[in-house]
């Protein structure tokens, strides 16, 4: 009898826990300001993949992927908190067989470097994810295009686009 009575409560007590969890995951998506899409950022293509399509759109262009990836520290909000480290692996894409605009880019790898190093240090986090990757590219395929004298990047992409609280 005693048994049966141990039982019966248990049995009660794990379906109030369940009906609470699961009311509990019900509110907090609910009335959650960010959903959780927000965070996540679409990966960029890869660049064999945009060299394929674009070898089909008519437009053939070629990657530039030797910076490998970048570390650096965003604009600190205020006196009192530090930056956020942000790591970065930047690829562009050039016109294919654009072999002088190679070499330029080969010889300024360190300026490129210097300047996405700069770009973040020039901004805080909160800027950074307000303007959006897209703007954050724009941005920086301008700054780099106005270094280059020999041609012009057609597009930035990011194999990474971390930011580290």
């Amino acid at each position: 009898m005693l048994e049966r009575k141990l039982n019966k409560v248990l049995f009660l007590t794990a379906i109030a826990l369940i009906i609470i969890m699961t009311f509990g995951t019900a509110v907090a998506l609910v009335t959650q300001k960010n959903s959780p899409s927000d965070s996540w950022r679409r990966a960029d293509p890869e660049p064999q993949k945009v060299m394929n399509m674009s070898r089909r759109s008519g437009e053939a262009l070629d990657a530039y992927t030797h910076l490998g990836q970048i570390r650096a520290v965003t604009k600190a909000p205020s006196d009192e908190e530090r930056g956020t480290l942000v790591i970065v692996s930047p690829w562009f894409s050039y016109p294919a067989g654009d072999t002088v605009l190679f070499e330029e880019l080969s010889q300024k790898e360190r300026q490129a470097k210097a300047i996405l190093t700069e770009y973040f240090a020039s901004h805080t986090a909160r800027e950074l994810l307000s303007m959006g990757e897209n703007s954050v590219k724009a941005e920086l395929l301008d700054l780099i295009n106005g270094q280059l004298v020999l041609g012009k990047i057609r597009a930035i992409y990011f194999n990474e686009y971390v930011f580290f609280d």
